[in-house]
């Protein structure tokens, strides 16, 4: 039987938003309804809330916003490096073209989380909870996902070299159109993952098994 697809949904904006600042952003500070284009330096905040609010061109590198919540929010052409989201909870964000180079998404919950060309090197996903969540052209080498939770989360054609998955199943995880040479995992957890037949021979040889021509 075929397995069914699952619609991740897409954050829900009002048009014609107007400019915000974050120049007096504080401890749970409500961020909501409209576009933010500069910041001028990191950003430190805990439980900050972001509802239906457009980043674009923005350089976050550095902030630190764990304990914050997200809704309805879009992030794009920002650079996310290093950010410290760890606690946060995502519901209908989208991430576009964004820098996550060593960004920690540690312990984060994500429903219906959208990341479209992404360079998210060394990323963090530890313990995380994810539903509905899709990782598309996105560029995760050397990211670390152990000990998570997963419900449909689908990586697309991105490349996932040298990922850490220990701890987190890849029951109907779709991996057939990832690029890769290695990654970590074990033999229970990778039971049911969806893989190419050109892959089929890199499992084979992550569990020791020679491959002869």
């Amino acid at each position: 039987m075929k397995r069914k697809v699952r619609t991740i949904q897409q954050p829900l904006l009002p048009e014609g938003l107007s400019q915000i600042s974050l120049s007096d952003i504080s401890n749970e500070t409500l961020v909501e309804i409209g576009k933010v284009t500069y910041v001028d330096g990191p950003i430190e905040a805990e439980h900050v809330r972001f509802e239906e609010v457009h980043f674009r061109n923005v350089n976050l590198t550095g902030s630190k916003l764990p304990f914050s919540s997200w809704s309805n929010s879009i992030l794009e052409d920002c650079d996310l490096s290093h950010v410290d989201f760890s606690r946060t909870r995502f519901h209908r964000v989208l991430f576009k073209n964004c820098k996550l180079a060593g960004t920690d998404f540690d312990q984060t919950e994500l429903r219906d989380v959208y990341w479209q060309e992404c360079q998210a090197p060394y990323a963090l996903f530890n313990q995380t909870d994810m539903r509905d969540v899709c990782f598309t052209n996105c560029l995760l080498k050397g990211a670390n996902f152990l000990d998570s939770k997963w419900d449909y989360v689908q990586f697309g054609h991105s490349t996932i070299d040298d990922v850490q998955f220990t701890g987190t199943s890849l029951k109907n995880v779709d991996l057939s159109n990832c690029q890769f040479t290695t990654i970590h995992t074990n033999a229970e957890e990778i039971k049911g993952a969806i893989i190419s037949a050109e892959q089929a021979v890199s499992f084979i040889e992550l569990f020791g098994v020679k491959v002869k021509d």
